[in-house]
């Protein structure tokens, strides 16, 4: 309950900042869609644990968005948009992250590497 809480708070404040200083269009999903994404997959990659048949994902991928119900056409349109590359992603044991990202829910964050002396 608190994890459902503390999601549906920043979604809002998420949406907050969307429609007040509007969002910026391109081939990528906004902050609300990446949040919804990620919480989404993060449940799926929770619930699937090291059984990671297709047959499996998809059945948490079916209740996934249930969760999120005032996201949920959001969620939907998500996670349908490719399920195959879900499934491969989750099989290849790469992060909800990495896979909301190949969806394009997500946009491509620059990785830093800081040298030290």
């Amino acid at each position: 309950n608190t994890m459902k809480a503390t999601l549906l708070a920043i979604l809002v404040i998420a949406s907050f900042f969307a429609f007040s200083f509007g969002e910026i269009k391109s081939n990528v999903g906004g902050v609300i869609e990446c949040e919804v994404c990620e919480f989404a997959l993060g449940w799926v990659e929770n619930k699937i644990g090291e059984n990671k048949t297709e047959a499996n994902i998809e059945n948490f991928l079916d209740k996934a968005c249930d969760l999120i119900r005032i996201f949920y056409n959001t969620c939907v349109t998500i996670i349908k948009a490719d399920v195959p590359l879900i499934i491969a992603g989750f099989q290849n044991n790469e992060t909800p992250t990495k896979i909301c990202t190949d969806l394009k829910a997500c946009p491509v964050t620059d990785q830093f590497t800081i040298k030290t002396n």
